[in-house]
């Protein structure tokens, strides 16, 4: 990985970090645009997908200021056009022939996470991510078992190569963003526009994670992982439902994703 690629990443990891710190557009968004500077001098953001970031930050501003059902819908399929890599105008890092490093999925949950999606900040806040965590742990360790006795995966002990940068990309490019658009964005605002529906939560909370896992059939074709996947993000839409905090939904996933890489067959090594 290149200086200016490591740059990148950095400033993309801090505009994360600021928004638990102080949640203000000049912060937040002037170390986007600092990543975003780095990565098209790297050759890994074109022009082209410059542009397609800044009509996507357009859409985010317009909805944050006046929210509708066609923004909230735009939003949703542009989001995951994204996050499928539809989009032209970006070029992955790779670090090993199957662990590479992108923009695209951090860009869309950064987003929703700096405009709209409620934080913790205070002591209570982080007291309801801790229960929800509690929760998240008993959910991963049936999830664990379940998967090994139904052969989906098996146990396979290792310190994967690169720990360190897998760690950080679970954390900054996988678990916060997917958590701040399908969790914080997208099952609440279903909730939202299901409020007059009997169990409109819950309808919420199942169309968020099949969404997801359709979201996953370029990370793993496999049926039966797929099914994992879904129960998954059964796991961490429920943690958020009961917590209220969509922290808690992004350490559950992240430690479930760490437990798996280290613990269990991982095939991304």
């Amino acid at each position: 990985m290149t200086s200016l690629a490591i740059l990148s990443f950095l400033f993309l990891t801090l505009s994360f970090v600021s928004l638990w710190i102080r949640r203000d557009l000049k912060v937040w968004g002037a170390l986007l645009g600092l990543s975003l500077f780095c990565a098209f001098l790297n050759g890994n953001v074109s022009w082209i997908g410059l542009t397609i970031v800044a009509s996507l930050t357009a859409l985010w501003f317009s909805y944050a200021k006046k929210p509708s059902l066609p923004l909230f819908l735009l939003l949703v399929i542009a989001s995951i056009c994204f996050k499928l890599r539809l989009f032209p105008g970006f070029q992955a890092v790779f670090i090993t022939p199957k662990f590479h490093v992108r923009w695209e999925g951090a860009i869309i949950g950064l987003l929703p996470l700096a405009l709209v999606v409620p934080l913790a900040r205070t002591p209570h806040d982080w007291k309801n991510v801790m229960k929800g965590l509690v929760i998240g742990c008993a959910g991963i360790g049936l999830l664990a078992i379940l998967a090994t006795i139904g052969k989906v995966t098996q146990w396979d002990f290792k310190l994967p190569s690169f720990m360190a940068t897998r760690v950080w990309s679970n954390l900054f490019l996988t678990s916060i963003p997917e958590e701040g658009f399908y969790r914080g964005f997208l099952q609440k605002g279903l909730s939202h526009y299901f409020h007059n529906t009997k169990k409109g939560k819950i309808a919420a909370l199942l169309i968020t994670s099949v969404i997801f896992t359709l979201a996953h059939i370029y990370w793993s074709p496999n049926v039966a992982v797929l099914g994992f996947v879904f129960l998954a993000s059964l796991l961490y839409g429920g943690v958020y439902l009961i917590s209220g905090k969509i922290e808690s939904a992004i350490l559950c996933h992240f430690l479930l994703n760490i437990i798996h890489m280290t613990f269990f067959e991982y095939h991304a090594m």
